[in-house]
């Protein structure tokens, strides 16, 4: 599909947009009641990427959607970590060290993250491996749509990973 023509400045603004825009909404949809409903999440979510995609589609290559998309999700996993269960486990382990009970809901949030992170992970390595096979994955007029679907493969795998 054609490219959009936009500046560089701009196309650098809409991809610096989308990795801090795309971790502000996943922060707000978790700690919003959505959040707290695991099958609801993943599915507004999962609308969320199709539309990404769709839309990146629209205005970059086919290549440089599959990274930015990959990218979106590496710097979510990445905050995760750093902004979600490492501070929790700290806390936890500080209520330890001070002969008090941990916090359970630090627990629950930092196994929600870290689970969601594991959900992430595998569509991210689809995404690097997308890379040396154009002709099935962002060489295609639908690629939009095969990434969505190798978000999809990649959750329904860490699925299965998770249960083994």
């Amino acid at each position: 599909p054609d490219v959009s023509k936009i500046s560089v400045p701009a196309a650098v603004g809409l991809g610096l947009g989308l990795l801090i825009g795309g971790g502000i909404v996943y922060d707000l949809m978790m700690m919003s009641p959505l959040g707290r409903n695991e099958k609801a999440f993943a599915v507004i979510a999962y609308l969320i990427i199709v539309a990404i995609s769709y839309g990146l589609f629209r205005i970059f290559s086919g290549r440089a959607a599959y990274i930015h998309v990959g990218a979106m999700f590496g710097t979510i996993m990445a905050a995760n970590v750093w902004m979600h269960i490492l501070p929790a486990q700290k806390k936890m382990i500080a209520a330890i060290k001070e002969g008090r009970k941990p916090d359970d809901a630090l627990s629950a949030q930092a196994k929600l993250r870290s689970k969601q992170n594991t959900f992430m992970a595998v569509p991210v390595v689809f995404l690097m491996i997308s890379n040396h096979f154009p002709g099935v994955s962002y060489g295609d007029h639908y690629s939009w749509a095969i990434l969505s679907v190798l978000v999809l493969l990649g959750w329904i795998a860490a699925k299965l990973i998770r249960r083994a």
